[in-house]
């Protein structure tokens, strides 16, 4: 087989709403395709560099039921601002809503104006239930529970 093992850095970003704050983090991702040039390509991830992150804000709501989508984003347009990065540079990220947040009338039409900001992106909607499981895995709790052999 003919393997095309090409390392590439991109930009990433992680936005995520929270019920009582919203931030985002800008990282450089060290990718490469492992599969064959005859298969679909499977990336696998490197190396991960954080370039900053932002500012912890409280998330703007409007009302008990909707999130004030204009504040939002004029908070992440001056954080890529102060960064001098422009969101177009910016290959993939993720749109995370999790807890409270993603129960707003308004959650989709976040994701869909956030997307912008977040290039070739996955979305997420995380209610209360599990936003409790990604904070475990951000912490590297999971990661731990394996090397102690703890479930």
């Amino acid at each position: 087989m003919i393997y095309n093992f090409i390392q590439e850095k991109i930009l990433s970003v992680g936005i995520d709403i929270g019920t009582s704050t919203s931030h985002f983090v800008l990282s450089e991702l060290t990718v490469e395709n492992t599969a064959s040039v005859f298969n679909v390509p499977r990336i696998k991830i490197l190396n991960k560099n954080i370039i900053k992150r932002s500012g912890i804000y409280f998330t703007p709501l409007l009302s008990n039921k909707e999130i004030d989508i204009l504040k939002l984003k004029e908070l992440i347009s001056l954080e890529y601002k102060r960064l001098k990065i422009d969101p177009s540079k910016i290959a993939t990220g993720a749109v995370i809503i999790t807890g409270e947040s993603s129960r707003k009338d308004n959650a989709e039409n976040v994701i869909e104006l956030l997307s912008e900001f977040a290039g070739d992106f996955v979305v997420a909607v995380a209610g209360p239930d599990l936003e409790s499981i990604i904070s475990g895995k951000g912490a590297g709790a999971d990661r731990i529970s394996e090397e102690v052999y703890c479930s």
